[in-house]
């Protein structure tokens, strides 16, 4: 019976919802840990070039499947991390300081997502696809990419 019940309010659903409006470029703030995961999620599902994910190792272990699905798709993937995970192949990781409790997000260079990601309904975190922002958050996380390298190659020396 719930799953009838179910199949029916995705049917209602499907027929009365409004169509999707396109992104704004303000700001949003998200609260809740299983809000910002079902954000995560709908930016993940939204890439068409790439991403760069920056998140704890634990955490990136929920993300797997997500993120093999988008190498699946072509989509370039980027993760800086604070331990070491087992990705599928065409997936970029760098091992980064520890990320614990954060999350940042970039999807397609227009969309950014950042702010706590602990597990707790206490987790806030920013959205938005205001281009400053976006180019602002590009620009950081594209340094931290280039130190780690800068780092790797003194320790390889």
């Amino acid at each position: 019976n719930r799953m009838r019940l179910l199949k029916e309010a995705e049917g209602y659903l499907k027929n009365n919802l409004l169509p999707v409006e396109e992104e704004t470029e303000g700001y949003i703030t998200i609260e809740g840990y299983r809000h910002i995961q079902d954000k995560v999620y709908a930016m993940l599902q939204k890439a068409e070039k790439r991403i760069y994910l920056s998140l704890s190792a634990p955490e990136l272990v929920f993300w797997k499947e997500e993120l093999q699905k988008l190498v699946l798709r072509q989509i370039k993937v980027v993760i800086l991390t604070d331990e070491q995970v087992e990705l599928s192949e065409g997936i970029t990781t760098y091992l980064s300081d520890r990320k614990e409790a954060q999350i940042h997000l970039i999807v397609d260079s227009k969309l950014v997502l950042t702010g706590d990601y602990s597990g707790q309904e206490s987790d806030t975190c920013l959205y938005s696809g205001q281009k400053n922002f976006v180019e602002l958050y590009k620009t950081a996380l594209a340094n931290e990419i280039k130190l780690l390298s800068i780092q790797e190659e003194r320790k390889k020396a």
